[in-house]
């Protein structure tokens, strides 16, 4: 007998209070078979590692500074953002671009654990803009229910913030014009639109923008909820070196 998707995948009930179970079955279970044949594929080219198979064994002992960092559903683990902020406390970027702010949590914390110098840059739409590409269904209504539910705003973690330097941009992040950075980043963090195309627009104008020895981080690998992003990573994997952090669902590229 067929499983049922929140015995499958239990993390999914997390959804139910965002939206309906006719939706999630309709546009996620509907897709089950789809995306565990691209999980398999993904698998054999994606290497699940701890962070000392990719970076120097120093980065794991390193000390990282986090505030206010619980966050709500849709925010990083703690575990996800202990292990981005070791990244960056070990990396000593001078610029960081993350794309798609949501409330500031990550961007938050990615600043804390920077250099004094280094400029975080975060990217999101403007709150009635719609985005260039079409979102998938289940994008669209958990970020009108986040609205409703959480009271979310943009960058609300960081807002008033002093002793950081974040730069809050908005635009859509397939059609943006990435020459207002002036140069390329040290650090990119991929979280905004879930759909192929959005990811794999987002993770070509990474690579484009990445300085050399820089590192790419993409949230969502490996998930249920958002199959295209596993999709799209596993055709990168094709000619990059990416590698799935280990009880994440984060993935990396390291130009080392």
């Amino acid at each position: 007998m067929k499983k049922d998707i929140f015995e499958q995948y239990p993390r999914l009930t997390s959804l139910l209070s965002l939206v309906s179970e006719t939706l999630i079955n309709e546009e996620i279970g509907s897709r089950v078979e789809e995306f565990e044949s691209w999980l398999k594929k993904a698998q054999t080219l994606i290497p699940t590692v701890s962070l000392n198979k990719i970076f120097p064994k120093e980065l794991e002992r390193g000390s990282i500074v986090m505030e206010n960092f619980l966050g709500h559903w849709g925010n990083v683990s703690v575990e996800e953002l202990a292990k981005i902020c070791l990244i960056v406390k070990w990396l000593q970027p001078k610029r960081i671009l993350e794309l798609g702010t949501y409330n500031g949590m990550t961007t938050l914390q990615m600043a804390l654990n920077a250099p004094s110098e280094c400029v975080t840059y975060t990217l999101d739409l403007l709150p009635a803009q719609e985005a260039s590409i079409k979102l998938d269904k289940i994008d669209e209504l958990v970020a009108k229910q986040f609205k409703n539910k959480f009271d979310t705003k943009t960058g609300s973690y960081f807002a008033g913030r002093t002793d950081v330097k974040i730069t809050q941009l908005f635009g859509d992040t397939a059609t943006f014009d990435y020459s207002v950075l002036d140069g390329l980043v040290d650090l990119i963090f991929i979280d905004a639109a879930h759909d192929y195309e959005n990811k794999k627009r987002d993770t070509e104008n990474a690579f484009r923008l990445l300085a050399p020895g820089g590192v790419i981080l993409w949230h969502d690998y490996g998930q249920v909820v958002n199959p295209e992003v596993t999709k799209c990573l596993a055709e990168y994997a094709l000619n990059r070196h990416i590698f799935h952090l280990r009880n994440t669902d984060l993935a990396v590229y390291y130009d080392n």
